[in-house]
């Protein structure tokens, strides 16, 4: 698995605490996502629309807060994949939207709140797909995740108002 120098630096500073706030600020205040703009440029993708996603910590009941890309269903619900790079282990949001399907997101700077589902099986796989043609580069973290094996978990968030997502 090679890593350009610039994934290389957008992974060290989007995992660092400076990283993560900077990121945040952005996408509450501008909309826009430099971490992951960087990284889609990087990866000759499209750049996808991020949100704040905000769930409780399962172990230290804290609100916990990360910038995600996201990609609309056109059934007006968003898709959320928890990568982490293809990594052996998923992302700790991940772990806590399992534990607790209740959170919030900020989207296009409007706060929700959103029921949470983790898909499975072929509708897991279908929703998957679509995320792939957004972002090619999931298609190659799952398939360095298939050597631990691993299969990227995918989420659909829903408006708990009833409001559609676009």
């Amino acid at each position: 698995m090679k890593i350009s120098p610039i994934q290389r630096f957008i992974r060290w500073f989007g995992g660092s605490n400076i990283g993560r706030i900077t990121d945040v600020w952005c996408v509450r205040w501008l909309s826009f996502s430099p971490i992951i703009w960087v990284f889609t440029k990087d990866d000759k993708s499209g750049y996808n629309n991020p949100c704040i996603l905000t769930s409780t910590g399962r172990k230290t009941g804290l609100a916990r807060s990360t910038v995600l890309p996201v990609f609309p269903t056109g059934t007006g619900s968003l898709l959320v994949v928890g990568s982490r790079g293809g990594t052996r282990i998923d992302p700790h949001w991940a772990h806590n939207l399992r534990a607790s399907t209740q959170t919030a997101i900020r989207y296009r700077r409007r706060q929700y709140a959103v029921k949470v589902r983790s898909l499975s099986g072929d509708e897991r796989d279908a929703m998957f797909a679509i995320c792939c043609r957004y972002a090619p580069v999931y298609s190659r973290y799952q398939q360095w995740a298939n050597q631990y094996p691993r299969t990227l978990p995918v989420f659909e968030l829903t408006a708990e108002n009833g409001t559609l997502f676009t």
